[in-house]
């Protein structure tokens, strides 16, 4: 994750980026993470940069992008919204320089969120210049299916979700926005989306716990802060990820309770935590998921004390809903 900052303040994103948040990874802490996973990982694959929007700051993204390639790390693609591609002239000359720097794919986002702030031209020009520029396998656009809706409501300016919704009928763009873009109910989908998906209580997420997810996948993110945050579960960190090494040898799920909680209990359990040590209230419209359950109770543990290091970063929390 090269930074969380974005031109975007998309109601499903599940790591709360926006225009709010500062910084991008730097560059010596990148050579740092390339070290520690050839040091650590007998293999290496499906590596991507993203954000945020890491276009924002190019510079700095064509130099990771160049230790990437000398550091021989495969970088499958880099994700964009598109937002920053006024025209075929720039966007042709930031792509060849990534190309030029060992980038063979880009992947650009298309979806009702993100239309509601990048025009769907935008979108159009990325595409073909991408294709120009990668070849016929350099371009995967996310997803599809939205893209040919979108296109049929209009290429210029922006598009505000309930257009869309009105455009393509409820039903359809329930189903579509729910199953098309596999979308995880942390992050922000169940306070910006949660209309369009059925609540639960709390109780409805006991027994579903989250130890593969926390401890077991071979999917992972490496924010600019330094923190590893495991598979998609965005707001938790494992420790630093700018000594792998150290984090392998010495990590103790002890000294990150609320991790322990969840990897042995869930959701639910980190909730019971919560009301009796912090007072949670539940929500009264219930949940979307277990995902949004724990985002939710982690908010409110992080509002009340900072002594789990494993709520990081801060901005997240912040920046979750405003």
């Amino acid at each position: 994750m090269f930074s969380y900052k974005c031109n975007c303040r998309c109601a499903h994103c599940l790591y709360a980026c926006g225009p709010e948040w500062q910084g991008s990874m730097d560059v010596a802490d990148a050579a740092r993470i390339f070290e520690g996973l050839l040091e650590t990982s007998e293999q290496l694959r499906g590596f991507h940069l993203a954000g945020g929007e890491p276009f924002l700051d190019f510079d700095r993204l064509l130099r990771i992008q160049r230790l990437a390639n000398e550091f021989r790390i495969p970088i499958e693609y880099v994700e964009t919204n598109a937002g920053w591609c006024l025209d075929d002239e720039s966007t042709r000359e930031k792509l060849e320089q990534l190309r030029d720097a060992g980038l063979q794919c880009v992947l650009v986002s298309c979806s009702p969120f993100h239309a509601e702030r990048v025009p769907l031209d935008r979108v159009t020009t990325a595409i073909k210049v991408g294709y120009d520029v990668f070849g016929p396998n350099g371009v995967i656009v996310w997803v599809p299916e939205f893209y040919r809706e979108l296109s049929q409501i209009r290429t210029e300016g922006t598009i505000s979700l309930s257009e869309y919704v009105e455009s393509v009928g409820e039903s359809s763009a329930k189903y579509t926005i729910r199953s098309g873009y596999s979308l995880i109910t942390g992050g922000r989908l169940g306070y910006g989306l949660g209309h369009l998906y059925e609540h639960r209580p709390a109780e409805r997420c006991r027994g579903d716990h989250c130890g593969a997810e926390l401890l077991e996948s071979g999917h992972a993110h490496f924010d600019p802060y330094g923190n590893l945050i495991p598979a998609f579960c965005s707001g938790i960190s494992l420790g630093d990820s700018r000594d792998l090494a150290a984090l392998f040898a010495e990590f103790d799920l002890d000294r990150l309770p609320l991790v322990k909680i969840l990897a042995e209990g869930g959701p639910h359990a980190l909730y019971e935590f919560a009301v009796e040590r912090y007072g949670y209230p539940p929500l009264e419209e219930g949940y979307v998921g277990k995902c949004h359950l724990c985002v939710d109770v982690r908010r409110w543990i992080k509002r009340h004390t900072d002594e789990f290091p494993e709520l990081a970063p801060d901005a997240f929390y912040d920046n979750l809903s405003k």
